[in-house]
């Protein structure tokens, strides 16, 4: 169908913002075939999703995805902001299927969505990881309601990512105190913020999980 970069292009939709972690390896990619998908960093091009927007602090990842995707929009911060700041290696994405937006400055774990929020309306926020754009980016677009996937905050039967995916730093607890105060944001802005759970409930049917606030199984 061909995607747009454009503010509330998509007003009223459902967008579906997919995270890395283990649960997606209880969802099939053909589940997000005929759905409105926002992902983090890698996620489009290693699960692999048919069609997505990529959103990435990461320029290296940003490079990576809009050359193995050239027909897909990738959005970055004006600067590298993932954790530990620009390596030697990486250069601004100069591919023309990536899209820039001023952001403000990667705070890490000081990072508070209602004191940090950007007052433009066409800067994103940024937290520290990709998830708290991304979810603004699905804002941005007019997402009436945005379903979180992946999103673990913590591990899956001790994996923190789904098969495949490189696993990197994981502060599950700065994630899991921070990313509600972008949730709170988005829903003050009149949309509403759920989580996908691939389990019949919030046992897990069994599936161990472990995170910094709460054990399962």
């Amino acid at each position: 169908m061909g995607l747009t970069v454009q503010r509330d292009w998509y007003a009223g939709e459902t967008i579906w913002v997919v995270g890395s972690g283990a649960s997606l390896d209880y969802i099939d990619a053909s589940f997000f075939d005929d759905k409105l998908c926002v992902v983090v960093n890698r996620v489009g091009i290693t699960k692999p999703l048919r069609e997505f927007f990529t959103v990435t602090h990461y320029h290296r990842d940003a490079m990576l995805v809009a050359n193995a995707r050239p027909d897909l929009p990738v959005v970055v911060p004006e600067a590298d902001l993932g954790a530990g700041g620009p390596e030697a290696a990486d250069r601004q994405p100069e591919e023309p299927n990536v899209y820039r937006f001023p952001t403000g400055p990667q705070r890490f774990s000081s990072f508070d969505a209602q004191k940090h929020w950007p007052s433009d309306p066409d800067a994103l926020v940024v937290g520290p990881t990709s998830l708290h754009m991304t979810m603004h980016f699905a804002h941005w677009l007019g997402a009436a309601s945005i379903v979180l996937v992946g999103a673990d905050c913590g591990t899956l039967g001790s994996r923190s990512n789904f098969d495949g995916y490189s696993v990197g730093d994981n502060p599950f607890e700065v994630w899991g105190r921070t990313l509600p105060g972008v949730a709170d944001q988005l829903r003050k802005r009149g949309t509403a913020v759920h989580s996908l759970n691939p389990f019949v409930n919030l046992q897990c049917e069994g599936v161990p999980y472990r995170s910094p606030l709460a054990n399962i199984n």
